[in-house]
């Protein structure tokens, strides 16, 4: 018996696939690349629609195949072939294996040369490879691979690709914004109702972190890139920690930075919550400066304006502020597939903002003493929210969220 696939378990339409291939095809033409060789789940799943917690293995490599020109193909083991049916568009599905095992048709057991065989069938007169090498990339599967490759075809030039695919992906779609908008509201939600159950003295930075995550499991997040918990003295200096064990005391700030994904898409969302009735004048001004950073970047943004420019506009507000000595990082970065991706909101970055871009945009203020740099952190303030680039100027994804949360914001107290 033959199974066909029903079109509803695809990825995404079909009408999403194509664009998201020509939209490749024009920056391979505009960098002159025969073939792109892409082996991360991100630009896998982008370029095929293919989706499987199999592209994170790595001991069973997968390679999506795109040509300047008509459909990708796909390379992997046999035992996958039907899951490439069920999830892509693909119609040149090449595979490898065991021949031993008996278990389908494979096109070579050598997978180097399953990979010849689809760039011989979909760019035939290919001179070059473009390849995942550059800065924001990465080629994910053993180099061995790709060295076996290069010495029994040396007929093939490898070239940076990094470009080609960034580009393509940092314009987003309506279906994809659609994505965005729906994991980023999930994100904030969860966030808001898991505050409303801290208990000073009782709750742990790890309740908090398990609460977050199963309300956005609930509704319908189904991979998370990162759940950051901080709260304390010791842990202000750790910008990036995961939750621990640590028991949140009355009048601490808790901090929490968070990325979640639906269909692939990520949200990437900070907010702050003072752990008393009462926020402190000292602590809101410092949480206000910080949610200020963000209306500054939302309000300069617009289509044609320098992203160089952008950090320059958030560094700027602070380095205005009565906390303008406590600038540690940069204000912000795209957002998709990857919850950090191309382009970087930085001072160096001359990439001119575009309608369709979604942008994370913070900053905070990390008060420190000079002397000790900082790694001697006392306390920190971050807010961080997604920014959508329109034909006219920019809209909220998110936000602008409140400075500061506190126990009084909610009805329980």
């Amino acid at each position: 018996m033959i199974i066909q696939f029903d079109d509803q378990f695809k990825s995404f339409p079909k009408e999403e696939h194509e664009l998201h291939v020509k939209k490749l095809q024009k920056e391979m033409k505009r960098d002159n690349i025969d073939v792109l060789l892409l082996t991360t789940p991100e630009n896998i799943y982008y370029s095929t629609g293919y989706r499987s917690w199999y592209t994170s293995s790595l001991f069973r490599p997968v390679y999506a195949l795109v040509p300047r020109d008509g459909e990708p193909a796909i390379v992997l083991r046999i035992l996958e072939k039907s899951t490439v049916k069920f999830t892509s568009w693909i119609p040149n599905i090449y595979v490898s294996g065991t021949k031993s095992r008996n278990i389908g048709k494979l096109d070579a057991e050598n997978h180097v040369e399953a990979t010849k065989m689809a760039i011989m069938k979909i760019c035939p007169d290919a001179k070059n490879i473009g390849l995942e090498k550059g800065d924001g990339s990465h080629f994910h599967w053993a180099l061995n691979t790709l060295e076996e490759f290069a010495k029994t075809y040396p007929e093939y030039e490898f070239v940076d690709g990094t470009l080609a695919f960034q580009r393509a992906r940092m314009i987003k779609s309506k279906w994809e914004i659609d994505r965005i908008r729906t994991v980023c509201y999930i994100t904030e939600k969860a966030i808001e109702e898991t505050f409303a159950e801290v208990r000073p003295g009782k709750t742990t930075e790890k309740d908090v972190s398990r609460s977050i995550a199963s309300k956005m499991a609930a509704d319908g997040v189904d991979k998370f890139s990162y759940l950051t918990v901080t709260s304390g003295l010791q842990k202000y200096t750790t910008l990036n920690a995961y939750a621990t064990n640590r028991v949140i005391q009355y009048g601490e700030i808790l901090l929490v930075d968070i990325s979640g994904h639906i269909d692939g898409y990520a949200s990437d969302l900070t907010r702050m919550m003072y752990v008393g009735n009462e926020v402190p004048q000292d602590i809101l001004e410092m949480a206000e400066v910080s949610r200020g950073c963000v209306v500054a970047g939302k309000e300069f943004m617009a289509p044609g304006k320098c992203i160089g420019d952008l950090n320059r506009v958030v560094e700027n507000y602070l380095r205005d502020s009565p906390y303008g000595n406590y600038v540690i990082h940069s204000s912000g970065h795209n957002v998709g597939l990857n919850v950090v991706e191309y382009p970087m909101v930085g001072d160096d970055s001359t990439v001119l903002m575009e309608e369709g871009m979604v942008f994370a945009v913070e900053n905070g203020v990390y008060p420190f003493d000079p002397k000790d740099g900082a790694d001697n952190m006392h306390l920190a303030f971050r807010m961080e929210d997604e920014v959508l680039v329109t034909k006219d100027g920019a809209e909220w994804i998110t936000g602008p969220g409140k400075a500061i949360y506190c126990l009084k914001d909610f009805k329980e107290f």
